[in-house]
């Protein structure tokens, strides 16, 4: 029961994620990944039953399956951190192991169902070699998945600044925490070797992965209204950054620009194409106000100019001496400093003000206004005229 209950489970949160509007391409990969784990699970289901004559072809169906579940916690992975390879093509290598055990296990599919009962009788005669070495490469294949997993989100913790405007919801606790649910699972594996316990920790991980989605805003529920789709991104190869010349070489005249001037000294942007997506960069930003939205991040900017994010970045590192993230919050700190100093703005509260910059917390509004006047809001408040530290906040 407990077993049908966990199939039932991952129906509903694939239903839940298949209705849902808009898909990214993460959703895309939840999506095929909640497919596998259901088949799996079903299968194991099925192979409660006593082996007989009757069911005996359904034997050895799930042995490509956990060479599954590693590749897709990866390309999920890479994908909510928007650390997948630019050429996607190549993502289907990873699904290279399973084909290769389903293609090396034909010879026992196409026996018929007698040799099969046999074959089960003897306990794996004649596969004893290859259900061995299939074992170890299954084990050492979820392991380093997950490993690699980890990885991803070290190097994300890093990137936020380079990659997104806002630091709310995008730690990825609640990833970090399936990651480690997973590696419990391939531990069971490894070391209990019990199917029940296995499939039992495979239920419990569908029950939080489906407590911790739904909580989480945008897996299983609409994305928020008020987020921008980004548009496919082109290959980096393809992007079109005027005439071919010299790499971009950036004058040092101070130690954070000599240290962009390092870091981007290999790129292919010549300093044309670069004067140009700067010149974009601040006309989109003047007219449109991108800023405003509190959760843009770096691909959807950069959709929206038609240039490849790491080329944007590079942009605003050494155009601006800014992260992506500084240069964003130092634009909603202007904005709010404009705002603040219209008339009739005295009747709204700071964080309303602040919120219609782009900030979506107070927390990140004090933080970053700090960071960048050096004072709180409420000091540079009563610097102006007509407001003063009594005004709501």
């Amino acid at each position: 029961m407990f077993y049908f209950f966990g199939v039932g489970l991952n129906l509903f949160l694939l239903v839940l994620l298949l209705s849902k509007k808009n898909k990214s391409f993460a959703d895309q990969i939840l999506a095929g990944w909640l497919f596998v784990i259901g088949c799996h699970l079903s299968l194991y289901v099925l192979s409660q039953q006593p082996i007989s004559i009757n069911n005996i072809h359904q034997m050895g169906l799930g042995m490509p399956f956990p060479f599954l579940h590693g590749p897709f916690l990866y390309l999920y992975t890479a994908a909510v951190t928007q650390l997948l390879p630019v050429n996607r093509k190549w993502l289907l290598l990873h699904f290279l192991p399973a084909a290769v055990i389903l293609v090396l296990a034909i010879p026992f599919f196409s026996l018929s169902a007698a040799e099969k009962m046999e074959v089960f009788n003897n306990k794996g005669r004649d596969y004893t070699e290859f259900m061995i070495i299939a074992g170890w490469l299954m084990r050492v294949s979820g392991v380093a998945y997950v490993a690699w997993c980890f990885l991803l989100l070290r190097r994300h913790k890093k990137n936020i600044g380079d990659l997104f405007s806002y630091e709310e919801r995008i730690n990825l606790n609640w990833l970090r925490y399936h990651i480690y649910a997973l590696l419990a699972v391939w531990m069971i594996i490894i070391f209990v070797k019990k199917d029940s316990f296995i499939f039992s920790a495979v239920v419990i991980f569908v029950v939080l992965f489906g407590y911790f989605g739904i909580k989480q805003v945008g897996i299983f529920g609409p994305k928020n209204p008020r987020q921008v789709v980004p548009e496919q991104l082109p290959a980096e190869e393809e992007v079109s950054t005027g005439p071919t010349i010299s790499p971009v070489v950036t004058v040092a005249v101070n130690p954070v620009q000599e240290k962009v001037s390092k870091k981007y000294s290999s790129s292919g942007l010549n300093p044309e194409a670069a004067d140009l997506i700067y010149e974009k960069l601040t006309r989109t930003m003047t007219a449109e106000k991108l800023y405003t939205e509190p959760e843009l991040s770096l691909s959807m900017l950069a959709a929206k100019l038609e240039v490849h994010p790491n080329y944007l970045s590079q942009v605003i590192n050494a155009k601006e001496g800014k992260s992506f993230f500084d240069y964003i919050n130092f634009l909603r700190v202007e904005e709010f400093k404009r705002l603040v100093e219209l008339p009739g703005q005295e009747q709204f509260t700071l964080m309303s003000i602040a919120m219609d910059c782009g900030f979506n917390s107070k927390s990140s509004f004090n933080k970053n206004f700090k960071k960048i006047m050096g004072q709180s809001p409420t000091e540079y408040l009563a610097q102006l005229p007509g407001r003063s530290p009594s005004s709501p906040v």
